[in-house]
């Protein structure tokens, strides 16, 4: 097989996209799987093609909170667990976990809300920490900071650098240059190897005479199928500079990083008329947002309109797509997946996952040739 590769490489062939066809279909195509952690404390792979789960692998520790990030190549997913203290990767395939970054250490306790992030060539893992110092009569909350861990350290990983970082920091991503974001009051980027950071994009920071501070509540780093770190806000929009409540308009919008050229943007999207936990854009649709909560709603970007509404049997917090943007799949809170037409918004079914409850747990969904 590499033999061959190597001689369609050298042909010309600039993709692999060929290669079952060429090579008469002795390698797979790619499909979409989907990673997801859940209670007792666990992280499965979910073909979505077939719905059903391929494999579930026991992690150490106790649950929480299941924010999930996957390595370049989708074979290790990273996982959040341990009461928001530890993170693991573990090797999909096989089950073996191969990183380890144990953050309490001594009468030291830091917690991670969800904000930690992989490099873009899987060498390294960004962290957002908070510490706490135990000691016998209080507390004492300490600066945050970000830690840089190498992957290849494994079991024993350690930071092997360390920066001052903004407070109130819930989400972070890469982008394919390798740049860092930080979303918290605002989106930041941070250069991982000084420490220097600056305002990407203003949010609560964000002064503008005719809407209030915005509202922003996102621990689901999402949006990597369309290509975006993505979150969403709530404000009030006033009629006019006198910012009379009676008069304003509730909306919804999102905060938005392009992946590919690092552009940021922010716009407003639709009526806020219920309460939408995440969101992305749909997969090669970028005028449709999609937000989920106990309803899923699907609105016109441009026409800032709610296309449609349906209710869900119950709540789920964490929304993503098929790569071609045909299904939506929500996950979070129980134990199934919800799988819904992007078009239509009909039901198409669920997946049922082993054990417990997801809580907060982050759905990753991916194509891979397995």
């Amino acid at each position: 097989m590499r033999t061959y590769r190597n001689l369609i490489l050298r042909a010309g062939f600039a993709s692999l996209a060929l290669l079952p066809v060429l090579l008469g279909g002795c390698a797979k195509a790619p499909r979409d799987y989907m990673a997801i952690a859940n209670r007792p404390n666990q992280v499965s792979l979910i073909d979505l093609e077939d719905r059903k789960v391929v494999r579930t692998c026991p992690l150490p520790g106790r649950f929480g909170a299941g924010t999930l990030q996957m390595s370049p190549d989708k074979r290790t997913a990273y996982v959040l667990t341990n009461h928001f203290e530890n993170i693991y990767g573990v090797d999909l395939d096989t089950c073996k976990i191969t990183f380890s970054a144990i953050q309490s250490e001594g009468n030291t306790r830091i917690k991670t809300i969800a904000a930690f992030a992989v490099s873009a060539d899987g060498a390294e893992l960004y962290v957002h920490q908070n510490p706490s110092l135990l000691l016998r009569d209080r507390y004492e909350v300490q600066e945050p900071r970000m830690a840089v861990y190498r992957i290849a350290d494994g079991l024993e990983a350690k930071p092997v650098r360390s920066f001052p970082a903004p407070r109130q920091v819930n989400l972070m991503q890469t982008d394919a240059k390798g740049t860092l974001y930080l979303a918290g009051r605002d989106i930041y980027t941070m250069d991982v190897n000084t420490g220097a950071y600056s305002v990407k994009l203003e949010s609560q920071s964000r002064v503008e005479p005719r809407y209030s501070q915005r509202d922003v509540l996102s621990v689901w780093p999402l949006g990597q199928q369309s290509g975006e770190f993505i979150r969403m806000y709530t404000a009030q929009r006033f009629a006019d500079e006198t910012k009379k409540p009676e008069t304003a308009e509730l909306v919804w919008g999102y905060e938005r990083i392009d992946l590919a050229t690092g552009e940021a943007s922010t716009r407003d999207f639709g009526p806020l008329n219920v309460v939408l936990f995440s969101g992305m854009t749909r997969p090669h649709h970028p005028n449709e947002m999609f937000g989920a909560l106990s309803q899923l709603q699907k609105f016109d970007v441009e026409k800032q309109q709610l296309v449609k509404s349906v209710d869900l049997e119950h709540s789920y917090y964490c929304v993503n797509f098929s790569s071609d943007g045909s299904k939506v799949y929500l996950a979070g809170t129980y134990n199934d997946i919800a799988i819904y037409d992007a078009e239509t918004l009909e039901k198409l079914g669920n997946i049922q996952l082993p054990g417990g409850d997801m809580s907060l747990a982050t759905a990753q969904v991916f194509p891979r040739a397995l």
